[in-house]
C-alpha cells in the first residue's frame, strides 16, 4: 500500500491497512474491521541506483516485478520474421504503454499510453509491426475524439505531466499471408430451448429449474481465439443447445486439425469422456452460472444485537438487530477456473422471463486435437452438459505455432 524512508538506515512498507477499526466506520460497517484477514502472498524487490527516480528509472524495475514476461515455446516451423521480432515500439522509455488490444467495435488495434515522470514529452512516436494506415484519438471507452498525427507509418503524438492518451489504429495490409485459419461449423441436432426473452415465461430452460440465458443477449456468432461459434436462433421455444446424451455427430469432410466445443454444465461443474474417432478426451465442462474466480472470502455466523434507543432521554425497551456480520468463523479459499471463456452475460432469466442481477451466464471453449481420419464426435452420456455450438479448424501452420501463445495469454490473464 505504501513505502517510506523515515532515515537514511530504514526503509519501510506497508502491507496491511484496515479502515474502521474501533469507533466511527468499524461501530457501522462491521466486516471492515475484518476486511484485510485471510492469506496474503508480499513480493517486494530492493533495486540500487545512484541519482534521481526518474533518470535511473526505478519504476520500470518494480513494473518488472509486478508483471515478468510470459514465456511460451512454440513447434518449430517455417517463417519469414526470423529469430527476433517486434510487435510494438516506444521511442521514449518514459512512456508506458498501458494497453496494446483489439478494438472492442472494429477491425482496428487500441493503444493506450501514459506520462511517467510528470514532464511534458514530446515527438513520442509509436512504431507496430507494419506501417501504421490510419490513426485516430479515443477516450478510455473508444469513443472519438479527434485526428492523430502519422508520419512515415509511425504514430506521433504529445503527452502532457502523466497524461493518458488512447489512439486507435489501424495497419497498412500486410504482404504475407499468414494462413488465418479456416473454421466450418458442425451442424447439431438441437433438443433444448436454452434461452428466453425478457419478460417471456420459458419454453424449456438451461438448467432443471428452468431458468435460461437471456436470449437478447445471445449473437448469432461467438468468435474465440479466431474460432467461430455459429449459435442457432435464440427464439421463444426454439431448441438451441443440445444436451449430452452420448450421441454421434458426423463431421464434416476434410482435412481438419482441431474440433472447439461452445459448452456449459448445470448443477456444478462435470468432468466428462469425449470421443473424436477412435480417440477419448477428458474435458471438465465448467458451471454455466456462480462466479468463475474469487478472492479469499470471509465467512461469518451472524447474532442478534442489541442497539442504542432512539431517544436516550426516554429510553424505550431494549431495541434488537440482526448483525450479519458478528462473528468472522473463518476464510473460504480463493479460485480461479482453467476453462477459456468464450462468452457471458451480466444476468439470466428466472422461469418468468425476468432477469436476475447478478446471476452471471457463461460460455466456454474447449478445444481437440483432432486425430488423422476422424469423422465422428461421441458426446459423453452426461445430460447435464449444454452444447451450444461445434466447429472444426484448418488451422494452418503459422497459426498453430502461434496457439500456446493464446492459450498461455487466455489462462493467465483471466
Amino acid at each position: 500500500y505504501a513505502s517510506d524512508k523515515p532515515d537514511d538506515n530504514t526503509l519501510r512498507l506497508t502491507l496491511l491497512y484496515t479502515p474502521g477499526l474501533g469507533e466511527g466506520n468499524g461501530k457501522d460497517y462491521h466486516d471492515q474491521t475484518t476486511q484485510d484477514l485471510g492469506h496474503h502472498e508480499f513480493v517486494y524487490g530492493l533495486a540500487g541506483h545512484q541519482g534521481d527516480w526518474r533518470r535511473e528509472q526505478t519504476d520500470w524495475q518494480a513494473q518488472r516485478l509486478n508483471q515478468p514476461l510470459i514465456a511460451f515455446q512454440s513447434s518449430q516451423h517455417r517463417g519469414t520474421l526470423g529469430t527476433s521480432f517486434s510487435m510494438l515500439a516506444v521511442n521514449n522509455s518514459r512512456v508506458r504503454v498501458l494497453a496494446f488490444k483489439r478494438a472492442e467495435e472494429s477491425d482496428e488495434m487500441i493503444v493506450r499510453l501514459v506520462e511517467l515522470d510528470g514532464r511534458p514529452a514530446r515527438n513520442v512516436r509509436i512504431r507496430l509491426a507494419g506501417p501504421i494506415a490510419s490513426a485516430r484519438e479515443v477516450n478510455g471507452q473508444e469513443q472519438p475524439i479527434g485526428a492523430a498525427t502519422i508520419a512515415r507509418g509511425e504514430l506521433v503524438t504529445d503527452l502532457g505531466p502523466y497524461q493518458l492518451r488512447s489512439f486507435a489504429l489501424r495497419l497498412a495490409p500486410s504482404r504475407k499471408n499468414l494462413g488465418v485459419p479456416q473454421s466450418l461449423p458442425v451442424e447439431l441436432p438441437y433438443d433444448l430451448s436454452a434461452s428466453s426473452l425478457h419478460d417471456t415465461k420459458t419454453a424449456g430452460g438451461f438448467d432443471s429449474a428452468g431458468r435460461s440465458l437471456p436470449a437478447e443477449m445471445l449473437p448469432g456468432e461467438v468468435s474465440y481465439a479466431g474460432i467461430r461459434f455459429r449459435l442457432a436462433p435464440a427464439g421463444v421455444g426454439q431448441p438451441n443447445a443440445l444436451r449430452a446424451a452420448g450421441q454421434t455427430i458426423n463431421l464434416p469432410p476434410g482435412n481438419f486439425k482441431r474440433l472447439y466445443i461452445l459448452a456449459a454444465s448445470v448443477d456444478d461443474d462435470q468432468r466428462a469422456a469425449f470421443r473424436v474417432g477412435e480417440r477419448s478426451v477428458e474435458l471438465t465442462i465448467q458451471n454455466w452460472g456462480g462466479f468463475i474466480g474469487q478472492w479469499d472470502n470471509r465467512q461469518w455466523t451472524e447474532k442478534e444485537v442489541t442497539i442504542p434507543p432512539a431517544n436516550p432521554v426516554d429510553p424505550a425497551a431494549p431495541r434488537t438487530r440482526i448483525d450479519p456480520y458478528a462473528e468472522m468463523t473463518g476464510i473460504r479459499p480463493g479460485f480461479i477456473k482453467p476453462a477459456p471463456l468464450a462468452w457471458f452475460a451480466s444476468h439470466h432469466h428466472n422461469t418468468g422471463g425476468r432477469s436476475e442481477p447478478y446471476a452471471y451466464s457463461y460460455l466456454f471453449a474447449y478445444a481437440i486435437d483432432l486425430p488423422l481420419g476422424a469423422k465422428t464426435l461421441t458426446l459423453p452420456r452426461n445430460d447435464r452438459i449444454r452444447v451450444m455450438a461445434v466447429t472444426v479448424s484448418d488451422e494452418g501452420e503459422q497459426f498453430r505455432a502461434a496457439r500456446p501463445l493464446y492459450d498461455t495469454l487466455e489462462r493467465d490473464t483471466k
